[in-house]
């Protein structure tokens, strides 16, 4: 994927857009970006979370010559250790956060007790946002490891206020939709005709949703849930309340605050941390099932495995679908993972392929893309609902083509032993 670099940002953050990238995106510096970016630095125009973040895609990326100058905005030698650039970037945080920075610029992985006690500090609100941004840059940038991802979550779970950590009223099976945060930028998106068809079933449908944090500013399921003046959850008890047509809107920033700061720093960061990934699996509801999506490769597996140790008993993770969405493509087959938990606790494992034009029977020329705003697609979403077409092809062939495939989905769960039972006795 391209750079793009808007000539009308801030240096730091075109900096960060083009060292930040990740393992294959990530490029050098142009000379006169260093020299716009240390004027900055020494001029103290760069937040300190931005700052964090930049040296971290730096240093991740491997420091070119012409780079170097960086140094004279600190001390000599700064980047041939790193215990110094961290005393001069993070000095106002924790020894130990300090500790943790040096031993991840130093090529080390953390253990998930380490993770944990990193994410209590993550999520605190005392000093240290160079070294948040730092250390939230630099794992995403080398990928996050199984056990930084589950101390990272379990240290997140732990901000959430008490009236979304009780147990949710009986009734039938819980599943959570976690679309990712920063939504779509080119198409439409479908989201709670799914929970209401989930709905159908004989679910619950809960929505994990959020304000944006970017990159992409669009719209996310967020914003079209306003537009369809959907309400918000206000605790867990909702649950026992009549189910609403698309299912529960559970927000996160109602549900912690230290979560609701970090959407100031991700700001100043850039590019999507670890956040990312694991907002979307907190369970504050005890949720039996989780559908996500991962459109990117490298994530599909790692979300299962998240989603197993979050404590979900049935995955459904979307492979090669609509970048931003669990919608499915029209023209490439879709790849969904799925993880049931067994009686023993061990997770059964199993992908199913579903060719989406196979089902369709029809075979468009290519895919749609639009400028799509949250008004827009909610009124798609509404004349759907009236009338039983939303007046787009392409939204309509796309909804079909999801339902399906996920009503596949959950009929192996279905056919599983545990998940069956689950299930089953819910119903009856």
């Amino acid at each position: 994927m391209s750079i793009v670099l808007g000539p009308q940002e801030p240096a730091i953050v075109r900096g960060i857009k083009t060292v930040g990238v990740g393992k294959k995106g990530s490029k050098a510096l142009t000379e006169d970006l260093v020299r716009e970016i240390l004027e900055d630095l020494k001029a103290r125009k760069v937040s300190p979370a931005a700052q964090g973040a930049f040296f971290a895609g730096l240093l991740a990326k491997g420091i070119e010559p012409h780079e170097k100058v960086f140094a004279q905005g600190f001390a000599p030698g700064v980047f041939e250790n790193p215990q110094k650039l961290i005393e001069a970037i993070a000095s106002d945080s924790p020894d130990f956060v300090r500790w943790i920075c040096v031993q991840l610029l130093s090529g080390h992985t953390l253990d998930k007790h380490t993770a944990y006690d990193l994410g209590k500090f993550l999520f605190s609100d005392g000093p240290g946002d160079g070294a948040r941004g730092l250390i939230a840059s630099f794992l995403r940038v080398r990928y996050e490891t199984d056990d930084e991802y589950e101390g990272l979550l379990k240290a997140m779970h732990e901000t959430l206020i008490p009236t979304f950590t009780s147990l949710p009223p009986q009734g039938a099976p819980i599943v959570q939709l976690a679309e990712p945060f920063d939504g779509v930028d080119h198409s439409y998106m479908i989201t709670p005709l799914i929970g209401q068809y989930i709905q159908s079933l004989g679910y619950r449908s809960v929505h994990m949703v959020s304000k944006n944090s970017g990159p992409k500013t669009v719209m996310n399921l967020w914003d079209i849930a306003c537009a369809l003046e959907q309400q918000p959850m206000k605790s867990s008890s909702d649950l026992a309340c009549d189910r609403p047509p698309f299912g529960w809107f559970c927000y996160e920033n109602f549900i912690s605050q230290a979560v609701e700061r970090w959407h100031i720093i991700r700001r100043q960061t850039i590019k999507r941390p670890f956040m990312s990934t694991i907002e979307r699996f907190i369970n504050p509801f005890k949720a039996n099932m989780i559908i996500a999506s991962a459109f990117h490769p490298p994530y599909g597996e790692k979300m299962v495995t998240m989603a197993e140790r979050a404590g979900f008993e049935a995955i459904v993770i979307v492979r090669n679908g609509i970048e931003g969405t669990m919608a499915f493509p029209l023209k490439r087959p879709v790849k969904m993972l799925l993880s049931a938990r067994q009686k023993d606790n061990t997770y059964k494992h199993h992908e199913l392929i579903f060719d989406v034009e196979s089902f369709l029977g029809v075979n468009i020329p290519l895919e749609e893309k639009v400028d799509p705003t949250a008004k827009d697609n909610a009124c798609l979403i509404t004349d759907y609902l009236d009338r039983g077409t939303s007046g787009n092809e392409f939204f309509d062939l796309r909804l079909k083509a999801t339902r399906e495939g996920l009503k596949q989905a959950l009929h192996w769960f279905e056919q599983q032993t545990h998940q069956t039972n689950m299930v089953r006795q819910e119903y009856d």
